[in-house]
Order: structure tokens, then C-alpha cells, then sequence
């Protein structure tokens, strides 16, 4: 553990996060774990690995369900079915190469899922479906409301009821309720109003207080709490646990559907080419997720390596630096377990 231990002291003392949890484990044992600043059961939220976690495992039920990855997104969202999404199919939303936008703030067209589908589909793709790899929040909802219409159901209670019991994992979407250890996040929304404001966009809801257990993602909060591409909260084992089921069948969800392209890319999972958290250590075939509020998990699937990092970087400001250093000297502290 002396590794381990080491990393995340010299990670809090030199101010990369206030708090973190690590975890390295195999598909049956955890094989260490650790924490500082907080302890081992400490709840985060989850950030982007809620589109691993969450999303892609449901969307292995609706893919049962007779979801299919090459018909056009505008066969499951009438709102889609407009010339300036002929091309776009479901398969590209996963990859992220659908085309289009990285970020737009949602919130300020409206509330809820149903102002959402409405300000989606009025996006202008900014390339055509397939040229570059352009890692979309956006793109992931449009796929969560497909997702939710093949499913007839909330990706909340998909995950409740059928993902979280099968893992073994107590994870779920917000808001947690009080007094639950759970590591805060940002003091109000200050970095997505500079977002905002570099947009040239006017919204006056931001949150002003300390962030906790409610979601830090701005359209996954205005949305209700619940998206397909943030929402979910869970421990650091709670992560591995839900990580297990993809270490040795991740099927087509881990396979390269970008080799023509300078990133790898699964369906929601990225690969090794092209990530910047990844480690050369790591083979090829290994498969990982990040979070904007200083999370990640890699799976090395040929040691069957599980390998979880859990912060709250954006505590109480979200600092400029590249956290992806952060992540390899984690993976490196960590590669010899």
C-alpha cells in the first residue's frame, strides 16, 4: 500500500485535489485500496464515468431489446428526422463522431428532458458524422433519450433496478440525501458560467453555494439529476464493482470503431490510442473513462487489472491544469500491484 499511500499524500500536498480514494483490483478481489482526506467509503460524484457505468451497461439491454447501432438517430427521435441530421446514426453518438458540439449549456432554452430534446435538436452539427472524434456531452444525451425510448423507462430505475443489484454496488444517481458522506465538489457554478460567458450566453440560475450530492454537471442538474452523461455517485469500490462485468466481455462496447482516427474509440469506452490518462504500460486493448471532477477508471483486460481513481479536483475551484498527469502517475504508482 506504501505506493499507493505515497501517491495520494504527495497528490494532496501538492494540491491536485483536497481529497481521493484509489482502488486496484481483479475481476474477483480488490487488491489495495486507499484514501486521504477522506475515507475509504467516501461517496463521489461520478462525473463522465456515469456513461460507462450507467449508460453504456444499459445499453447493452437495449441492444437485447432490438436497439440497433447503424440506423439513423432520427428512426427513434422524430425530432431528429431534419436534413441536417441525415447521416447521424446511433452508433455515432457512442463513438463520439457524430458530429457534433463538445458543450452547450442546455439550461439556458429550459429545464427537464423535454426543453432538452428541443434544444438538441435544434443543434447544427459543426462536421460530418464520422470525420474526427470530438468528445460530445451532448451527443451522449441524444443517445440517453434514444436510449430511454427503447427501454420505456428513466436511466435512474434502468440503473436501480437492474444494473446497481447485479454488480453488487450501492452507486446511484442524485441527490444523495443528508448528512451521506459524499466529497464536495465546486463552490456554486462558477466555471460553467465563464463558459457561458465565453459563449456570449445569458443565464441567471447558477448555483452559488458549495456543491454536494447533487450532481456538478450543469445539464445533468438542470435536467433533473438524471442523464445519460453524468448524474452518478458511488465509492471507490462501488466503481470497480461495475467495471467487473466489462473486464473480460466488453464485446463490441471495447472494440477500436475509430481506426482510422488519431483517438480509439469504443462505444463509450475509450482505448489506449489517443488518451491522455492511459500509461504506455497499458496494452491496447485496455479500455478507461474519465470525469471532469477528478475521476477515471481503466481496465487493463490483459492482467484483468481494474485500476479506479476518485478526487474532487474542482474543490471548492476548479483549478487550470491537466488532471490527465495526475491520472498517469497514478497508474504508474499503481501499474506493479
Amino acid at each position: 500500500m506504501s505506493g499507493l499511500r505515497d501517491f495520494l499524500e504527495s497528490e494532496v500536498e501538492r494540491g491536485s485535489f483536497p481529497s481521493g480514494a484509489v482502488l486496484v483490483g481483479s475481476g474477483e478481489e480488490i487488491l489495495e485500496a486507499g484514501s486521504a482526506g477522506c475515507g475509504n467509503e467516501t461517496i463521489f460524484d461520478l462525473a463522465s464515468l456515469t456513461k460507462v457505468l450507467a449508460t453504456a451497461a444499459a445499453a447493452r439491454l437495449a441492444v437485447r431489446e432490438g436497439l440497433a447501432w447503424d440506423r439513423p438517430i432520427g428512426e427513434y427521435l422524430s425530432d431528429f428526422r431534419r436534413t441536417r441530421f441525415d447521416g447521424i446514426r446511433v452508433i455515432d453518438l457512442a463513438t463520439h463522431t457524430s458530429g457534433l458540439p463538445a458543450w452547450r449549456p442546455l439550461y439556458a432554452s429550459g429545464f427537464g428532458s423535454a426543453a432538452y430534446r428541443k434544444a438538441l435538436a435544434a443543434l447544427e452539427p459543426e462536421s460530418k458524422p464520422g470525420a474526427r472524434v470530438v468528445y460530445s456531452d451532448l451527443g451522449t444525451l441524444v443517445f440517453g433519450e434514444i436510449l430511454e425510448a427503447a427501454l420505456s423507462e428513466s436511466l435512474d430505475r434502468i440503473f436501480e433496478r437492474e444494473i446497481a443489484p447485479a454488480a453488487g454496488a450501492r452507486a446511484r444517481f442524485g441527490p444523495l440525501p443528508a448528512g451521506a458522506d459524499v466529497a464536495p465538489t465546486e463552490e456554486g457554478n462558477r466555471f460553467e458560467k465563464k463558459m457561458c460567458e465565453e459563449l456570449g450566453v445569458r443565464f441567471d440560475g447558477f448555483r452559488a453555494g458549495m456543491i454536494r450530492g447533487e450532481v456538478h454537471d450543469g445539464n445533468a442538474f438542470y435536467r433533473g439529476g438524471v442523464a445519460a452523461h453524468a448524474g452518478l455517485f458511488g465509492t471507490a469500490e462501488d466503481v470497480w464493482k461495475l467495471a467487473r462485468p466489462w473486464l473480460e466481455s466488453a464485446g463490441e462496447f471495447g472494440g477500436d470503431w475509430t481506426p482510422d482516427l488519431p483517438e480509439s474509440r469504443g462505444l463509450f469506452w475509450q482505448r489506449k490510442r489517443g488518451a491522455g490518462s492511459a500509461i504506455d504500460a497499458f496494452p491496447d486493448s485496455s479500455i478507461g473513462h474519465t470525469g471532469f471532477t477528478g475521476t477515471s477508471v481503466w481496465l487493463d483486460r490483459e492482467d484483468g487489472k481494474i485500476y479506479v481513481l476518485l478526487t474532487n479536483r474542482v474543490h471548492p475551484v476548479v483549478k487550470p491544469a491537466d488532471f490527465n498527469e495526475v491520472r498517469r502517475r497514478f497508474h504508474e504508482a499503481a501499474i506493479d500491484l
